[in-house]
């Protein structure tokens, strides 16, 4: 099936990516690809272009991963959490803070700013991980988070305001805010 390699090709590194944030574990990032791309396979000629083909294969991941925890941690199939779609401080996220080039002073603040910001995603209320995961660090637009997650566009515009706003302020909890660079930090004293 010529179409589903070049899928794989295409969209591999994507969901991997997208897999690592969910489990935080290289090896359970791989087995989640793995039961995407064979869970896809199998319903390949089923997909109907509804959807861009990276949504369809984020729903598939997104369930797969809550079948994964299940089995892991006994839980019964039919309950749902999204506590298990914390991204991990190991993992990348699509904002990056840059280091590069910038006074040490800048460079620390940064750093500090980076672990803080991980740290608050990770304690983000349960029903907002997920949107937020798939909006600001997947890229994907509130329509396709929707479809993904089974919400309305409003109520995942709703909980993406909502879960900025609390990692806003745990930032601020912490003493932190925008991200410094030589422009906005006068070094000077």
């Amino acid at each position: 099936m010529k179409n589903f390699d070049t899928l794989y090709k295409d969209h591999a590194d994507l969901i991997y990516r997208f897999a690592h944030r969910l489990c935080g574990e290289p090896e359970a990032a791989k087995d989640l690809v793995q039961e995407t791309f064979l869970n896809a396979y199998r319903g390949f000629d089923k997909f109907r272009g509804d959807a861009r083909i990276s949504t369809w294969l984020y729903t598939i991941a997104s369930r797969a991963c809550l079948r994964m925890r299940r089995r892991r941690k006994g839980a019964p199939e039919r309950e749902l959490s999204l506590e298990e779609f914390i991204p991990t401080s190991d993992g990348e996220f699509r904002l990056q803070i840059p280091i590069d080039g910038l006074s040490p002073e800048a460079a620390l603040h940064n750093k500090q700013l980076r672990a803080a910001l991980d740290a608050a995603i990770n304690q983000l209320p349960k029903k907002y991980k997920m949107v937020l995961v798939l909006r600001d660090m997947e890229g994907l637009s509130a329509k396709a988070v929707g479809s993904i997650v089974g919400l309305n566009e409003r109520a995942v515009k709703s909980r993406l305001h909502r879960a900025r706003l609390f990692v806003r302020r745990q930032l601020s909890a912490r003493g932190l805010g925008e991200p410094l660079t030589d422009h906005n930090h006068d070094s000077r004293g």
